[in-house]
């Protein structure tokens, strides 16, 4: 499908059939994650899948019991991490991938990005920082899947320190949103609604 077509039909799929998604559809989704763009190419972020149905249903139980975790083909829990302050060894590999061989050039591009910003951050904020870029890898997979003809639906509402439990989860990762993939059972009960052109856009 092109893209208009693909922007249309992906909808926020509430339950799926027991299709399974292929490993090499799984594969094409998790690599569009790889590719997503990030504030400064941090890349703050990590994805645990899920393809068990005995996982996906105890997963469902720390989302309140929503279906479409449950019944879903695959899960992608999206982490985000939060050692990005310039102290940091991933923070410091990230920026050394295009500083160049010159340690004076590392160092001011490593004061550029954190000094006056993430440096600044307490642990809180820095997991809201990743968080938002967390978002950006989430609708990425979404439109991939959707280009393959696989549902999905974003999950925003999960018990997080249960999850992160669940998980075993240790600093500096944190869960920042769940994706359930898989194959719609019903076709949408609704058409699409979105506010109008008009009421969204202004050109200024």
């Amino acid at each position: 499908m092109d893209f208009e077509e693909l922007l249309h039909k992906r909808h926020a799929c509430k339950l799926f059939n027991d299709k399974k998604i292929s490993d090499t559809d799984m594969r094409f989704i998790l690599e569009s994650g790889v590719l997503t763009p990030s504030s400064k190419g941090f890349e703050p972020w990590k994805f645990i899948v899920l393809g068990q149905k005995e996982q996906n249903e105890e997963l469902s139980k720390l989302c309140w019991n929503q279906q479409n975790v449950a019944t879903a083909s695959h899960n992608i829990i999206i982490l985000a991490r939060t050692d990005l302050q310039s102290k940091d060894e991933f923070l410091q590999k990230q920026i050394r991938r295009f500083s160049g061989r010159s340690e004076e050039n590392f160092q001011k591009i490593l004061a550029t990005y954190t000094h006056s910003s993430t440096d600044k951050m307490d642990k809180k904020e820095l997991y809201h920082y990743a968080q938002l870029q967390c978002y950006l890898a989430l609708m990425q997979m979404s439109l991939a899947a959707m280009s393959r003809g696989i549902d999905t639906c974003m999950i925003g509402g999960f018990e997080k320190e249960k999850v992160d439990a669940f998980l075993k989860l240790k600093e500096p990762f944190e869960t920042a949103v769940i994706l359930s993939l898989g194959y719609r059972a019903n076709e949408p009960k609704y058409a699409k609604q979105r506010l109008k052109f008009e009421e969204v856009v202004e050109y200024l």
